[in-house]
């Protein structure tokens, strides 16, 4: 299992794609009576002139793998934890111990050997 993540652009200062997933990925949260490991993350990029351009919103792999009726509706795609110092992170709702789980920095890609 591995995190997943959604982007979606932004258009405005609102996401209604952003507010749905989030009302899915609650109800299974709920109806699964808040499994450990489950949380959801955005992040939320922004342009040279700090305009809101994409968020991203993560799954960690528990809240991924029971989170079907997202991925019915939205592009899924696997990826890394998101770091706990990219910009304009945020904690949705989910097991917090999760946040223990993010990477430590965005910088430590470059210290990756391939």
């Amino acid at each position: 299992m591995s995190w997943n993540r959604i982007v979606l652009p932004l258009t405005g200062d609102d996401s209604p794609e952003t507010v749905e997933i989030g009302k899915l990925g609650w109800e299974v949260y709920r109806r699964e009576k808040e499994p450990a490991g489950f949380a959801m993350f955005h992040v939320t990029l922004t342009d040279e002139r700090d305009r809101q351009v994409e968020r991203i919103v993560y799954l960690t792999p528990v809240a991924a793998s029971l989170c079907k009726n997202i991925a019915e509706k939205y592009p899924v795609e696997p990826c890394k934890p998101p770091a706990r110092d990219e910009p304009h992170i945020a904690f949705v709702f989910g097991d917090p111990r999760m946040m223990g789980q993010l990477r430590d920095s965005m910088d430590t890609d470059a210290l990756v050997v391939t």
